[in-house]
């Protein structure tokens, strides 16, 4: 990381690092400003773009504090982040399909000149590309979230306008019941590495591709999130949890071979539809680990925290349920399972 420099009554920005022959080098970068709360802000930038060198994104020449203007170099910039964030493949292709469609719309201009009416011309925009309403949401939340990196990043003194999505059937989270949990924990028995997966995530309700940001203190599981600056969240566990965690944290299996595991499991189970006939899959456990978590405590914000929403109108979808109905899924006086596959806590090498 730089260090902050002051010579002559002006900040320097001082890097470290090695060159093409190993050779020890250090680069001292003009800050412009003698005040030091300015330069303590500048060093963000300058940090941040040191990584994009270690990674070999951009050379030791482009360590500088100018930040780009045009709205291409702003697009591509945040997808060098997204891939610095460890984002997947598909994650990064649903993003660049919306703001190509984006840049379209908005062809010439400056994001700092966009204002609130033009949060029409972009859903008028994208309507034309897609009629289906459920698809264009995507896309807009994909712009959304590259507006408010833009802020918090700096490239914007502001949100030029509050992304609405459009109107669509709603559908209820889909989730497992105790059951069906017992069943399916049961189906992944011969196979330890999906069972602990499996296990973990119904018990935290973690992201799939989370473990990968997280790590364990006693009694609790610390997720740090890439794609939100670095934000932590807490989520306590007991000791079967904590187990499970350190032997899925050790596993091999890609999250995509995690996933297509847990399909198969469920088309053995016969569970992978509901009675409504809605597909089930992996991040079910997730919601399953939300609707049981708000049945048990009947407090949407403490259930926001735990899964790491930014909003509680996120949130409130695992509470739109019959509490009826939900006792007779989730039973919270009795374990939902009192076996376990014979697996060892992993030694230290």
């Amino acid at each position: 990381m730089a260090s902050l420099r002051r010579l002559r009554n002006k900040y320097y920005a001082r890097i470290n690092y090695k060159d093409e022959q190993s050779n020890k080098r250090e680069k001292l970068v003009d800050l412009q400003t003698s005040r030091k709360e300015i330069a303590e802000d500048l060093m963000i930038e300058v940090n941040r773009k040191e990584k994009l060198f270690k990674i070999g994104v951009i050379s030791i020449d482009e360590i500088t504090t100018q930040k780009p203007t045009s709205l291409s170099e702003i697009i591509q910039e945040f997808y060098e982040y997204l891939k610095i964030s460890e984002r997947s493949k598909k994650t990064i292709e649903l993003y660049k399909l919306a703001l190509n469609h984006f840049q379209n719309i908005f062809d010439g201009q400056e994001l700092k000149y966009l204002t609130r009416e033009d949060s029409y011309k972009l859903v008028k925009g994208m309507k034309k590309e897609y009629s289906s309403n459920t698809t264009c949401n995507i896309r807009l939340r994909s712009v959304r979230a590259f507006l408010n990196w833009c802020f918090k990043t700096g490239k914007i003194d502001t949100v030029p306008f509050t992304i609405e999505t459009l109107s669509t059937k709603k559908k209820r989270p889909r989730y497992f019941t105790d059951k069906e949990m017992t069943e399916i924990l049961k189906g992944c028995l011969n196979d330890v590495e999906l069972y602990t997966r499996v296990f973990l995530h119904w018990k935290t309700g973690m992201r799939l591709r989370e473990i990968q940001h997280s790590y364990l203190i006693p009694g609790f599981i610390e997720i740090i999130d890439p794609c939100k600056n670095g934000e932590e969240r807490t989520i306590p566990v007991d000791k079967e949890t904590a187990l499970n965690y350190e032997l899925a944290k050790a596993g091999t299996y890609h999250p995509t071979t995690i996933s297509a595991k847990f399909r198969e499991v469920l088309d053995d189970l016969e569970l992978r539809f509901t009675e409504s006939g809605d597909r089930r899959n992996f991040h079910c456990l997730r919601n399953t680990f939300a609707v049981r978590k708000y049945f048990e405590s009947r407090d949407i914000f403490s259930v926001m925290k735990l899964l790491g929403h930014s909003s509680v109108k996120v949130t409130e979808k695992y509470a739109d349920y019959n509490l009826k109905k939900l006792e007779q899924d989730f039973d919270l006086d009795a374990p939902v399972t009192n076996f376990n596959p014979t697996v060892k806590k992993p030694e230290n090498p």
